[in-house]
């Protein structure tokens, strides 16, 4: 079952100062939790002013320095519309990015995911399809993206578990009558995250943890890091 690390997300410092977002920090946790077996990250990416960005700079800079910690990890961003609202702009970003991450989530839910996805392909970026609703769900199976996506992100935002078993369910659904068969990961948001995590473990799928996806365990402390995350979910799936 493969865990992937989400770093950091859109959140703000003033959640959880803790949260990596310069390259500095983003380095020192990065190393920690491959020194720990970790491999695959889902990093968003943040200029020098502590604000998201996809400018070339930015996002080569991230890659670089990851990929400077080993070759073998393997580095995702979000292509997230609201990191670059104007599609124009955002599309020749991606167009100049000279390193190019492993991966790129893109929420289908999204205005032109179809088109910045097709880019993203075509500047050999695997795309994963962020599935976050049942309408989400529905674009992705009447694309023609499906043998260029690797993986279905299956991500409900409700922080009530059974409202995110509901959300989970209808996704599914979609997927199994169009006989989607990418593989699936499945991970959940705030207080609702262990519980998802444990959903995705019974179901079979990959899944996800990190300061983007949960700031706190489940007894309510604040977290000081990601591996302090990483830690809990392996307990929780070894103890499965």
């Amino acid at each position: 079952m493969l865990i992937k690390i989400a770093l950091n997300g859109a959140r703000p410092k003033s959640q959880n100062n803790f949260i990596p977002q310069s390259l500095f920090e983003i380095e020192n946790e990065v190393k920690l939790l491959y020194e720990n077996g970790n491999k695959v990250f889902h990093i968003h990416c943040y200029d020098e002013n502590g604000n998201e960005s996809l400018n070339p700079k930015d996002v080569d800079a991230l890659v670089t320095l990851v990929k400077s910690i080993s070759p073998e990890i393997q580095i995702g961003i979000s292509s997230g519309d609201w990191i670059e609202p104007d599609l124009e702009k955002r599309m020749r970003y991606i167009q100049d990015w000279k390193f190019v991450p492993d991966f790129i989530s893109v929420n289908m839910i999204e205005d032109d995911a179809i088109k910045i996805s097709k880019l993203l392909i075509s500047e050999g970026v695997k795309i994963e399809a962020g599935l976050n609703e049942k309408k989400a769900a529905e674009i992705f199976v009447e694309s023609d993206l499906i043998d260029d996506c690797f993986r279905a992100l299956i991500e409900p935002e409700p922080e009530d578990f059974s409202l995110a078993l509901v959300t989970i369910n209808e996704i599914e659904d979609v997927l199994n009558k169009a006989g989607i068969r990418i593989p699936r990961l499945l991970h959940g948001f705030n207080s609702a995250a262990w519980d998802v995590l444990r959903e995705a473990k019974r179901r079979g799928y990959d899944s996800r943890i990190g300061m983007e996806d949960a700031i706190h365990l489940e007894n309510g402390v604040m977290v000081k890091s990601n591996l302090d995350l990483i830690q809990y979910a392996n307990k929780i799936l070894t103890s499965l």
